[in-house]
């Protein structure tokens, strides 16, 4: 039989159909190394943007978070401006009440002391020496009055005998917080005293003594030198009030 041969005609010849095969794979391979280093690249860009982009949003929300916490503070700082301002006006107030005299009781205490025949002219009330009132003080308590820096009452009026005079001193030791009682002139009258004002009343009569007291409490604190509280003086002529004897 004849020998077919099946290679096909351009397969035939050996080495030399396999050279031109061989010199077309090297390129290909260069080109995939060179896809493959691209796509690296490729990637390693991407996922570097992605990296950034992330990182830019973040750094956007805080801040944005840095600017809502500002305006927070901001806000809660006209609070904390509040609260010390409530504080230095509580603190103010305190101030004020402990450097309060008690007016009301003092003169409820002088009204049940006064003895029935002891007509009061004048009262007048003030913190400290030198605090102003309603009325004026009586002429004769001013030099006794500066003594000491305590609420005091000066007190004018008469009363039937320098005995009573006497006894409204005892009486007015018995007011709550009086520390002293000190009498700065005590004169016979030679006519009656003016009437009351309510006319429920009449004066002491003739050769009656009229007498300037100065009644002190014990001191106030915090009280200043122009006095914190003050009662108005009593300028005008005052009922006798019923008392003790």
């Amino acid at each position: 039989m004849r020998a077919v041969n099946l290679i096909p005609a351009d397969s035939r010849g050996g080495s030399r159909s396999r050279g031109p095969s061989t010199g077309m794979q090297v390129p290909a391979y260069v080109l995939l190394g060179f896809l493959a280093a691209a796509l690296a690249l490729v990637t390693v860009y991407v996922l570097t943007n992605n990296s950034i982009g992330s990182r830019t949003a973040t750094l956007a929300n805080l801040k944005t978070e840095v600017s809502q916490e500002q305006a927070a503070v901001a806000r809660l700082g006209e609070f904390t401006k509040f609260a010390q301002l409530a504080q230095t006006r509580i603190s103010t107030v305190q101030s004020i009440a402990t450097a309060r005299f008690d007016w009301h009781g003092a003169l409820s205490d002088l009204a049940r002391v006064i003895p029935a025949n002891t007509t009061l002219q004048s009262v007048v009330g003030t913190v400290v020496p030198g605090a102003t009132s309603g009325g004026s003080g009586s002429g004769g308590t001013g030099s006794i009055r500066s003594d000491i820096p305590a609420p005091a009452f000066e007190l004018s009026g008469c009363t039937r005998s320098q005995d009573d005079v006497a006894k409204l001193m005892s009486q007015l030791r018995l007011i709550n917080g009086v520390t002293r009682v000190t009498i700065s002139d005590s004169q016979m009258s030679n006519g009656s005293s003016a009437p009351s004002s309510s006319g429920s009343t009449q004066g002491c009569g003739a050769n009656s003594p009229n007498f300037d007291l100065v009644v002190f409490f014990s001191p106030v604190a915090n009280a200043g030198p122009a006095g914190v509280t003050s009662v108005a003086g009593l300028s005008t002529t005052t009922t006798s009030a019923g008392g003790t004897q």
